[in-house]
Order: C-alpha cells, then sequence, then structure tokens
C-alpha cells in the first residue's frame, strides 16, 4: 500500500484552516448553509480525530448535511463519488435509524464495498439500529459509556457485533490540538469513537501489502484492539443478517418450498440441488457465470462485480457435501449462507481463515432488561399473526409491507421461518423462547423498537385457529390476526381480533395482490382509528 491513506469525511464539512492542511478534493452534495472557515463544526473535528492518530491521512471533504440534516440520497451520492474518485476509506460519523432508508442505503453499501470502499460509521447514540453502521459490509462503531477504555483505546465486542452490527467499541474523549496551539476536548458520543477506529483502519491499509478483505480487516483490528480477556482464536464473526449479498446463486432441496415474495438481491441462477454431486453442480453455475465475463477478466483474473458473492443452500444436505461445498466457497471467494430447519454446520477453519461469511439461523434467543423496559413505554402496536403452513406467508407479508409503505408507514416484520431473511424479512427462532409465547412477544417488540418502526407484526406458524394469544395469557398484543387455509372449502381465511373485542372475517379463494390489498385498507383503517 502507499503512505498515504485516502480518507473521506461524509460529513457537514471539513475546514481546512483548522488542521493546518488541505484539502484532496472538497465537494459539496448539500450546497449552502457553509461554514465559517474558523468555526469547529462536526465533519472538522472528526477530520482532525483522524489526522491526530494517523498523520498520513489525505482527507477529503463530501458535504452532505447542513445544520446536521442530510438525507439518504445524499448519502448514496456521496458513497458513489468516493468509489469514482478511488477513496480508500470514508467515514460516516452519521447515519439514518429510518428502517425506509434501509433497503436503498444496503444497496448502495454493498455496491460500494464491492468496488474496494472501506466504511467506518458511527452507530446512533441512543442505540436505536443504525444504517449504515449495523450493515455486515462497514465496520460499526459506538463510544465506551463504560469508562472502561483510556486514551488510545478501543475493543471487539462479539455481543453487541450480532445483535446490533456494531463490532468495536472505542475512547472518544479526545484532547485536540488546534492549528494555534489551544486545546479542543471532544465529548463522549459515537461520532467521536468512529474517526479514531477510522485511524486504525488505516494504520493497517498502510502496513498492508494487499487490500484486505472488510472481514480480514475487522480481523486485524480486532488483533490490534485491547482485550481485557487476552485469547488467540479467530473471533467468528456473526450476523444477525446476510444483508451483504449482491448476487447470489440459490439452491434448494427437494423437501423445500418456495415463495412468490422476491429476494432482495438478484439471483442469476436458482436450481433444485440434485441427489449426488452437489458440489459439482454448484461449481457449473459458478464457472457458466465466468464464461459470461468479458476475455480480460480471464488474462487478468479481474471478475467485474457483476459475479455472485454468495452462494444460497436451501433445505439438509450430507456433512460430506457441506465440506465440499466450503472448499468451493474458499476456491471461487464465496459467502455461503446454508438454511437448514434440522441442521446445523460448523465451517473447518480453511473457510474461516479466508475470512469468508458462513451464516445460518441461530436457534437462541437473547434479550436485555433494559430492551424489555424501552419496549414497554414505546406504544408501537402489534400485530401477533398466526397462519397455517399452506399458506406462502412471506409473499403475504412482502405485500402488505407494500402497502404500509406506499402509506408512508414503517412496518418492521418478523417471522418464524428463517429464510424471511432472504426476502428482506425478519426472522426470530419460535423454538428458541424458554419461556412461552410471552417471552417471543417481548422480544419482537424489543426489535421493532430499536429499528424505530410505527408498527410491528409478529408471526408464527399454529396448527389450529383457536392458538390465540388471548387464551394463552399473554400480554402486550393489541390486534391478533390469523391466515388460515380451509381445505374443505378451497379457501382462505382471514379473521381479526383486538383487545376491544371487535372481530371481523373474510374469506378468499386465493389470496393475490388485489385480495391482500382489500384486506390491508380495513386492517389501516382499524389501525388509525
Amino acid at each position: 500500500m502507499n503512505a498515504k491513506i485516502h480518507v473521506a469525511f461524509i460529513d457537514d464539512g471539513v475546514n481546512a484552516d483548522f488542521l493546518n492542511s488541505h484539502l484532496l478534493y472538497d465537494v459539496e452534495i448539500a450546497h449552502g448553509g457553509a461554514e465559517d472557515g474558523r468555526s469547529l463544526n462536526h465533519g472538522t473535528l472528526c477530520a482532525a480525530i483522524v489526522q491526530t492518530y494517523f498523520p498520513d491521512a489525505m482527507i477529503s471533504s463530501v458535504k452532505i448535511m447542513n445544520d446536521r440534516k442530510g438525507n439518504a440520497v445524499q448519502l448514496c451520492a456521496a458513497l458513489d463519488w468516493c468509489v469514482k474518485q478511488g477513496v480508500q476509506v470514508a467515514n460516516m460519523s452519521l447515519g439514518s435509524i429510518n428502517y425506509r432508508d434501509r433497503e436503498m442505503l444496503r444497496e448502495a453499501v454493498n455496491d460500494a464495498a464491492r468496488a474496494g470502499l472501506i466504511m467506518v460509521c458511527a452507530a446512533q447514540n441512543g442505540g436505536l439500529l443504525t444504517y449504515p453502521a449495523s450493515f455486515a459490509n462497514v465496520i460499526g462503531v459506538r463510544c465506551d459509556r463504560s469508562g472502561i477504555l483510556m486514551a488510545g483505546q478501543y475493543t471487539y465486542d462479539a455481543e453487541k457485533a450480532y445483535s446490533s452490527g456494531i463490532e468495536f467499541t472505542a475512547f472518544a474523549r479526545h484532547e485536540l490540538v488546534d492549528s494555534t496551539g489551544g486545546i479542543v476536548r471532544c465529548s463522549n458520543s459515537n461520532s467521536y469513537a468512529t474517526p479514531f477506529v477510522t485511524a486504525q483502519v488505516c494504520k493497517a491499509l498502510q502496513q498492508s501489502k494487499h487490500v484486505p478483505s472488510i472481514e480480514k480487516l475487522k480481523y486485524i483490528l480486532y488483533e490490534n484492539s485491547y482485550r481485557p480477556i487476552q485469547d488467540t482464536d479467530l473471533p467468528v464473526i456473526q450476523y444477525k443478517h446476510p444483508d451483504w449479498i449482491r448476487r447470489a446463486h440459490v439452491f434448494k432441496g427437494e423437501d423445500v418450498v418456495g415463495s412468490a415474495a422476491p429476494y432482495y438481491f438478484q439471483t442469476p441462477y436458482e436450481a433444485q440441488i440434485p441427489r449426488t454431486k452437489v458440489a459439482a453442480f454448484i461449481e457449473q453455475a459458478i464457472l457458466r457465470e465466468q464464461e459470461q465475463q468479458p476475455d480480460s477478466a480471464f488474462r487478468t483474473g479481474k471478475w467485474s462485480g457483476d459475479l455472485t458473492d454468495t452462494i444460497v443452500l436451501l433445505g439438509t444436505m450430507e456433512p460430506e457435501e457441506l465440506q465440499e461445498v466450503e472448499q468451493l466457497a474458499v476456491r471461487y471467494q464465496k459467502h455461503v449462507v446454508y438454511i437448514s430447519t434440522s441442521q446445523r454446520h460448523t465451517p473447518d477453519p480453511p473457510f474461516l481463515s479466508d475470512h469468508l461469511r458462513w451464516w445460518q439461523q441461530e436457534d437462541y434467543l437473547f434479550i436485555k432488561q433494559e430492551e424489555t423496559i424501552a419496549i414497554e413505554a414505546s406504544h408501537i402496536p402489534l400485530i401477533y399473526m398466526y397462519y397455517s403452513k399452506e399458506i406462502d406467508i412471506l409473499y403475504f407479508l412482502h405485500v402488505l409491507r407494500d402497502f404500509f409503505t406506499r402509506d408512508g408507514y414503517q412496518s418492521w416484520i418478523v417471522v418464524d421461518q428463517p429464510t424471511a431473511m432472504l426476502h428482506d424479512l425478519e426472522y426470530l427462532p419460535l423454538k428458541a423462547a424458554i419461556h412461552g409465547l410471552q417471552e417471543l412477544i417481548i422480544a419482537a417488540g424489543a426489535r421493532a423498537y430499536s429499528a424505530y418502526t410505527d408498527i410491528a407484526i409478529f408471526c408464527v406458524e399454529a396448527q389450529h385457529i383457536s392458538n390465540w394469544s388471548r387464551e394463552q395469557g399473554v400480554s402486550g398484543v393489541d390486534i391478533e390476526l390469523s391466515v388460515i387455509s380451509v381445505v374443505e372449502a378451497d379457501s382462505i381465511q382471514i379473521s381479526i381480533q383486538t383487545e376491544q373485542r371487535y372481530s371481523q372475517e373474510w374469506v378468499f379463494p386465493d389470496l393475490n395482490e388485489g385480495d391482500i390489498g382489500r384486506f390491508y385498507t380495513s386492517l389501516e383503517q382499524l389501525l388509525v382509528n
């Protein structure tokens, strides 16, 4: 790597006079409201922190905010600018807690990561899910509020990495020296912890012969971090969501029933897994895709960004087949998503040492006491839904969410099916509840609270329509909803009950978009009233 590292600060602008330096680029995506060159605004302070801990930074300013206000469209444009200008590291001491922004920002982040941009992002100070900080393809940072860390220290937090996507906690109360020799003290906030980690990223890049993958870079940061309990094991970075996927080959077992709901990512190839020679079958799909690349890709080994990054496996596979898929993934540098309701698999060290991601659903559930307290005071309407297994519930929920979005509602929908993750819905393991349904409802509500949503829908499969939450003595449910297939009548029955004893019922021959729309109209009126 070159001695200098190009760092862009996507923020409210950087004042070069304070830094006693010059800016490589100074661009404005959000125009107007220019800061006084002598003032110490947010972006300038972030740049000064990086400059203090990594003097070899070449600094660029990408202004997307005025008066600390911006939007997701401007942030996406800033990331695109960074990629086109060859920026190596982007510092974002900002983000969105708006669930509506998630899809747009995820796509922009994944595109930028594929192009080689390293993004270091701050979590929201109130503990809400933050985008892009919570995404797998960025390095998420929060400040130390425990007082354990001292100046110049940061640490890796495996629990927070899984629960919120924020991997690193860092010291933020920096003391900086301005161009006149004056002392500037930073407040303890996520905004000022983030550029400190950005400086550590720059140091790692400066010492690397090749640009490391984002997972390798996280491991380098972990190795160089403050660790209260020293260990030498590779921390298997687990993600609650497989949100990094841009393009994936999807392979299904014979027992897998698909959904009409679209995947959130591109799927150039989708097929049923054969009974034998599974790895060879998958490799053929990979090679066919490579053959469609320009001739220059074969000569240089540099494939375009349109290649798949992930292999998705749906359904139970034999252990030896999974090991062969691992070897295949390492050979072609593919992540793996493996979803099986009856089997878990631990990848071999060669797969992990290549810093590839292996995602599979978790069967345990962990909820903090403070999250329970938060949701009880949040007043988010919670719909508890039962469905019968014959229903394509993922399609039903996908269309229902589109109607909510059309009308400006931010809906958070969790299902007891792990494949929901692939369709941009949430997943909550039904068998994870130790104390029963009440614990799951609390967990669903807590996650909806952290997502800063307008409405939450918790959806589980039921054997009988009589399995209402009221009969099980649970609380916190505003509306009970069932979507049941009536086999003898060849129809689908939807029923609603509320705490106020209101009830309504619909019977449809099928659940198409029009039927779901008619149901949604009544549901929306019920929620408003």
